[in-house]
């Protein structure tokens, strides 16, 4: 069969029951899984397939508090499959204008795609049941947090424990479709310019409060849609993410390390932020310059060959170029040269819990116990990483997580056992970030991610003494 008829066999159902099928066996992250299987449908059909798959995890909690409130007993590990279908179809039926017949007969027809003809009553009559008693069955479950709150129990302590002010802004921001960001290269082209670009295209935009790069889209459209794209002239990019390049504030001659770089979006920005502190002197200067410095000096570490080749198609897009090296970035002895950094950025692995909203497939397979692994991860990282600074080197450390412990607490570690460590204010640190952003931590900064705005993020910058 070729890959033309391929294509044209499947629907946009039978893949997302693939995705989220492997998503609920912690077979890899929702991401991942459509980057995979994504590629057996149209482009035209791809919108209703990630409609599926981010719908379904997005809705994760509530929809298996009731599936089980529905279900005598739950299926079997072999019978995965089945429970997604049951969940695509309760999707259908709560958050998509799919004709209720349509959503059971479709869910019933899937279970015939998948040999097991067995399970095609047990489907109907669940999902009919829902649909007759849906009101009824809300009610009874209201006071569980996966439904009150649409967010994992243990999620929902650890908020209510850490952030109790902010806790409904936290859950409200991450049960919500994110808004598209966009950071403006402005080696290349103002904000106001582009934006005025943006506008003559019909295309709606609000200028960001913390990044001087970032544009806010009123409706998101494909990038394609984007004037200059491919031309590097932006990139999408959350707001509190375009943070790291303005706090760092990268110049030409400094020797930089990006690690944990991918997908490269930081890198890029990095790369930008370098170039733009050029051509801020005279046009002659600018000339000479540019031309003599087109490749800055930054290297950019990622552990995964097939991440590594996105950072590298990233950069080729915005025209810059750094050194790539496919490494464990704790692992110093096996890639380092023993020339040390100006500035490093250290954007650890973590629990990605400020960035739910973008990767909701967060609430399915997060545990309380991922934290404590993680932390001894980023503690391992940012030991290792600090022998790479030069004396009086900076080092930013970064994390997409609203966890503590691998914030402030991670920080406060670090400078008891580090006496060559002290921490920078970031306050008053660049003159064009509103002195306001962000919430002043025992060490650092804690962004909460907000409606229509940044995602969660934390930063703290470090800087070794001479």
């Amino acid at each position: 069969m070729s890959q033309i008829e391929q294509v044209s066999t499947q629907t946009p159902r039978q893949v997302a029951i693939q995705v989220l099928t492997n998503v609920l066996l912690q077979q890899g992250s929702l991401s991942t899984q459509l980057n995979r299987l994504q590629g057996q449908l149209a482009a035209d059909q791809q919108a209703l397939l990630k409609e599926f798959c981010f719908g379904v995890c997005r809705q994760y909690p509530k929809l298996n508090s009731i599936a089980l409130s529905l279900l005598a007993h739950p299926f079997e590990e072999k019978d995965t499959d089945l429970y997604t279908i049951l969940l695509l179809g309760l999707y259908q039926l709560s958050y998509m204008k799919t004709p209720d017949h349509a959503a059971v007969n479709e869910s019933v027809e899937a279970c015939r795609e998948l040999n097991k003809d067995w399970a095609t009553k047990l489907i109907n009559a669940v999902l009919r049941r829902y649909q007759r008693e849906e009101i009824e069955i809300i009610d009874n479950l209201k006071q569980m947090p996966s439904i009150e709150f649409n967010h994992p129990k243990w999620l929902v302590k650890r908020y209510k424990k850490h952030w109790s002010e902010n806790f409904e802004q936290i859950i409200e921001a991450s049960n919500a479709h994110p808004p598209m960001c966009i950071r403006v290269n402005l080696d290349r082209v103002s904000r106001e310019t582009y934006q005025s670009t943006l506008s003559e295209l019909g295309i709606e935009t609000k200028i960001g409060r913390l990044s001087k790069a970032s544009l806010y889209l009123t409706k998101a459209v494909s990038v394609n849609q984007l004037p200059g794209f491919e031309d590097g002239l932006c990139s999408v990019q959350d707001e509190s993410a375009q943070l790291a390049g303005e706090i760092l504030k990268p110049t030409m001659g400094e020797r930089l390390l990006d690690a944990c770089a991918a997908p490269g979006g930081k890198t890029g920005h990095l790369l930008e932020c370098m170039s733009f502190s050029q051509s801020e002197k005279t046009s002659s200067q600018m000339a000479d310059q540019k031309s003599s410095c087109q490749f800055p000096s930054l290297t950019a570490i990622e552990l995964e060959e097939w991440r590594l080749e996105k950072i590298e198609s990233n950069l080729e897009r915005l025209g810059y170029s750094a050194e790539l090296l496919c490494a464990d970035a704790s692992k110093v002895t096996a890639w380092w040269d023993n020339q040390v950094y100006d500035k490093i950025l250290l954007d650890v692995p973590c629990s990605a819990t400020g960035v739910i909203r973008r990767n909701p497939d967060i609430k399915l397979n997060r545990k309380p116990t991922d934290i404590e692994e993680l932390t001894h991860i980023q503690k391992n990282i940012l030991s290792e990483i600090w022998a790479t600074l030069k004396p009086k080197g900076h080092l930013l450390y970064a994390t997409c997580s609203l966890m503590p412990e691998e914030n402030e607490q991670q920080i406060a570690a670090f400078l008891s056992e580090h006496v060559d460590a002290k921490e920078v204010a970031l306050d008053h640190l660049n003159a064009d970030l509103a002195l306001n952003w962000g919430r002043d931590v025992s060490h650092g900064k804690q962004l909460f991610p907000t409606l229509n705005g940044n995602d969660g993020f934390y930063y703290c910058l470090l800087q070794k003494s001479a």
